[in-house]
Formats: C-alpha cells, sequence, structure tokens
C-alpha cells in the first residue's frame, strides 16, 4: 500500500513542513517589538512591550 500511495505521504510531509515554516514566518513578521511577561501585573499571561517595563 505504501509504494502505491508514497507519492500522497510525501506530498502530506511536504504540506506540513510548509505548514510550520509560514506559520514561523508569520508569527516573526508580526512581533516586531520584543514582547516579555509583566509579572507584577493583575495578568501576568498578558504579553507587553518589554520597553515599557523599564
Amino acid at each position: 500500500m505504501i509504494r502505491k500511495y508514497w507519492w500522497l505521504v510525501v506530498f502530506a510531509v511536504t504540506v506540513f513542513i510548509f505548514d510550520a515554516l509560514l506559520i514561523q514566518w508569520i508569527e516573526l513578521l508580526s512581533t516586531e517589538t520584543d514582547q516579555c511577561r509583566n509579572m507584577n501585573s493583575v495578568n501576568p499571561l498578558k504579553l507587553v512591550n518589554c520597553s515599557d517595563l523599564d
């Protein structure tokens, strides 16, 4: 069965890798400034700009 559908397996792996790289690239473009966690805040999970904490 693998011999018959090897191209489908290769296609699925290629799409998975491409999708992961695309998500990383979009994430890199969307975060121009460094994001930090303000541990003194009410919600420390919310990311804020690191320059605001200085």
